[in-house]
C-alpha cells in the first residue's frame, strides 16, 4: 500500500464520520424540536456539543490533514488546481464557523441552562437558532462533497453556480420556518 493510498483512506473515513456525524445530529435535532420537550433539545444540545468536540472536529482535522497529504503525494493534482481550492475555502468557512460561532455558542447555551434552566424561552430560543445555523454548516458540508467528486473547475460557470443554487436553496428550505396555521396543533408530537 502507497502512503498515497493509506492518506486517501483516513481522508474517506473522515469524510464519512464528519458528513455522516452531522447529518444524524441534525435528524436527532429534528426530532428533538418537534417533540417540543425543552429537556430533550437541552440534552440534544449537550450531546452535539460532546460529539463535535471528541469526534466531528478531529474528523474534520483529519480530513483536511489526509488531503493536504494526498495533494502533496501526489503528481495529478496540486493546491493551485480549482477544486482544491474551492474545498480549501468551503473547509475554511466551516471551520471557522465552528470555532467562531458553534462551539462558543455551545459554552453560553450551557451556561444559560446551569443559570436559568431548560424550559426558560430564552434558552430554548438559542437551542433552536443554534440547531437551525447548524443545518447551514451541513449544507456546506455537503458542497465540499460535491466538490471532491465533480472537481469544477473556474471555468466551469455553471456546474458551480449550478451547485451554489442548490446549496442556497436547500439552506433556505432547511432554516425558514414555516408559518404554522391556526388551527394546527402547537406542537407535532416525535415518533
Amino acid at each position: 500500500m502507497s502512503l498515497y493510498t493509506l492518506l486517501l483512506f483516513v481522508h474517506l473515513t473522515g469524510a464519512v464520520v464528519w458528513l455522516g456525524g452531522a447529518v444524524m445530529a441534525q435528524l436527532y435535532a429534528l426530532r428533538a424540536l418537534r417533540s417540543g420537550d425543552a429537556r430533550r433539545m437541552a440534552a440534544l444540545t449537550a450531546d452535539m456539543d460532546w460529539i463535535g468536540t471528541r469526534f466531528l472536529i478531529p474528523a474534520s482535522l483529519g480530513v483536511l490533514l489526509a488531503g493536504i497529504g494526498m495533494v502533496w503525494e501526489s503528481s495529478a493534482y496540486g493546491f493551485g488546481d480549482d477544486w482544491i481550492v474551492i474545498a480549501l475555502v468551503l473547509f475554511a468557512g466551516t471551520f471557522l464557523a465552528g470555532a467562531g460561532f458553534f462551539g462558543p455558542e455551545s459554552g453560553r447555551i450551557s451556561k444559560l441552562l446551569a443559570e436559568h434552566g431548560a424550559e426558560a424561552p430564552h434558552v430554548q430560543a438559542r437551542i433552536r437558532r443554534i440547531l437551525v445555523l447548524s443545518r447551514i454548516d451541513l449544507v456546506v458540508l455537503f458542497l465540499i462533497l460535491f466538490d471532491m467528486a465533480v472537481k469544477p473547475s473556474f471555468s466551469d460557470g455553471w456546474t458551480i453556480s449550478g451547485a451554489l443554487a442548490v446549496a442556497a436553496v436547500a439552506a433556505a428550505a432547511l432554516t425558514v420556518r414555516p408559518a404554522r396555521r391556526r388551527d394546527a396543533p402547537a406542537a407535532v408530537a416525535a415518533d
